[in-house]
């Protein structure tokens, strides 16, 4: 899903920016996951250096049911994700979301986790028990929501206004 080719790749399209002042762009991954345990790391490469709304990241994963409504309304219903804002290099803030009927915040993370450039978020899912978990730099923050959909795809949202090809992610 690229509106107005918002998002850009390269690294053989393991590298995401968002090229556009007027667009964000959301990839989703072709992958549906319903059985077994996954992992899925994105190294921050580097932030924009304003913190708004608008510089935002966010990585998870969505209810294989409301994939069409995402792409088609950018309803981001059944979503479960890490949303980050940036700010000179460091994480501003940070949120454990899930949108099932109205935004929910996970209790068993910490507020403000910080990440630098050059950090790896990597989402822990496990397919068998219904959980997702999140790592930073090898440390595990534990379970951040339990119960999810009998499927699910790996989404990322980025949203950032100030264009820079350097402000990117890589899948790795």
């Amino acid at each position: 899903m690229n509106r107005k080719n918002a998002i850009q790749l390269k690294n053989q399209n393991q590298t995401a920016w968002n090229a556009s002042k007027e667009f964000r762009g959301i990839i989703l991954g072709q992958t549906k996951y319903s059985t077994g345990k996954h992992k899925i790391k994105i190294k921050i490469d580097q932030f924009p250096n304003t913190c708004t709304e608008e510089n935002a990241i966010y990585l998870g994963v969505i209810n294989t049911k409301n994939r069409e409504n995402l792409i088609n309304s950018r309803d981001y219903e059944g979503t479960y994700y890490f949303e980050t804002y940036f700010v000179k290099n460091l994480l501003e803030s940070s949120k454990i979301k899930k949108e099932e009927n109205g935004k929910e915040y996970s209790e068993k993370y910490p507020k403000n986790i910080k990440l630098k450039e050059n950090d790896i978020l990597e989402i822990l899912l496990d397919m068998d028990q219904k959980t997702i978990a999140f790592k930073i730099n090898e440390n595990n923050l534990g379970i951040a929501w339990e119960n999810l959909p009998k499927s699910v795809y790996f989404f990322v949202f980025l949203a950032w206004m100030e264009i820079n090809e350097k402000n990117q992610i890589t899948l790795i």
